[in-house]
């Protein structure tokens, strides 16, 4: 009886670890990404700023600083929206919610995420047509190598060890 209880308190509180988990599908948000144009570091440790690294011109400083105005606030209400959605059904898992009405919110909040991505990806493809070809490939392999670290001064969780 007691195997059978941790066993099923286990498996709900994997499921709920793999909710939360969606959280921030993409650590290196835009916002950070505008931050290092702008200058502003996102993080403690001093790098040069993209503009340096990218050497762009006062021009596309310009132009990347409009497009990060442009999505900004959608960008911004869009995670309010998947926050708030993400909290319903942190409730409804831990509730007593028929199974239907938790997988309806987890198709929301699939759905949120996607809208957000999708939002990103745009604001990344206005970025990346004000840089040269050089730039986009620096830019690049600058995002790869901060979303490496980033995921390297993540505390590792519960069953995620490598």
């Amino acid at each position: 009886m007691l195997l059978r209880r941790v066993s099923i308190i286990s498996v709900f509180l994997l499921t709920l670890g793999g909710v939360v988990a969606l959280a921030n599908p993409n650590p290196w948000t835009n916002s950070q990404m505008a931050q290092s144009f702008e200058g502003k570091q996102p993080n403690r440790r001093q790098k040069p700023k993209l503009t340096q690294e990218l050497n762009l011109t006062p021009e596309q400083k310009q132009q990347l600083k409009a497009i990060h105005q442009q999505y900004k606030g959608q960008i911004k209400r869009q995670l309010r929206e998947l926050r708030q959605a993400k909290q319903e059904l942190g409730k409804l898992m831990a509730g007593t919610a028929p199974v239907k009405e938790v997988r309806l919110q987890y198709g929301e909040v699939a759905n949120l995420q996607q809208q957000l991505g999708e939002l990103r990806f745009e604001s990344t493809l206005a970025m990346r047509e004000v840089m040269t070809t050089e730039q986009r490939s620096r830019f690049n392999q600058l995002m790869q190598e901060r979303q490496e670290n980033f995921g390297e001064r993540q505390p590792h969780r519960r069953g995620h060890e490598h």
